[in-house]
């Protein structure tokens, strides 16, 4: 089976709105795919849709809605993580990579750190002026995601034909 999946921790609506609103404008700017802002929990699972449906159900039951604050932005070398919203890591991020991984059977795709993209782009010098130009704004704000979600999209799925399979919503309560 190939693989065609991936598992994300999405914002909440005005969040989304506020940073889709930026891949936007930095698609623009650098001539770079538009993409759904998310946070990747697994992504290139090589799983059944149903399956993956079943444990994603089980799993949003048992977390609660997250608000966590953006601990920088940073720059990278590689393409999915040229500029980008950084979290501390958090005890919900590290339960769900483990469910993710006992599913999945493999570490293969997890993501190295929480984090939200903001631009999929060729790295470059002007992304660290970007980055710095957004620091006073970004820095401490808090986001928050209320949704897991089994996206088709991978490394085997062109970002064009990404799209939502399913959502599941996150328990309210407080976040860790």
């Amino acid at each position: 089976m190939a693989s065609e999946f991936s598992i994300w921790l999405l914002p909440a609506a005005s969040d989304a709105a506020m940073l889709e609103g930026i891949v936007y404008e930095l698609s623009s700017t650098l001539h770079s795919p538009v993409f759904t802002p998310h946070l990747t929990i697994q992504g290139d699972i090589a799983l059944p849709k149903a399956e993956l449906e079943d444990a994603l159900s089980g799993l949003a039951a048992r977390i609660v809605v997250q608000r966590w604050p953006v601990q920088q932005i940073e720059c990278a070398q590689h393409v999915f993580r040229c500029l980008y919203l950084r979290f501390a890591e958090h005890t919900a991020f590290t339960e769900l990579q483990h469910a993710s991984r006992a599913l999945t059977g493999t570490p293969d795709g997890l993501s190295p750190f929480p984090h939200v993209s903001l631009a999929y782009a060729v790295p470059q010098p002007r992304l660290e002026e970007i980055a710095q130009a957004r620091r006073a704004a970004w820095v401490g704000r808090d986001i928050l995601f209320d949704r897991l979600a089994i996206w088709r999209s991978s490394k085997d799925v062109a970002i064009a034909d990404w799209a939502c399979v399913a959502q599941f919503p996150l328990q309210v309560g407080s976040s860790a």
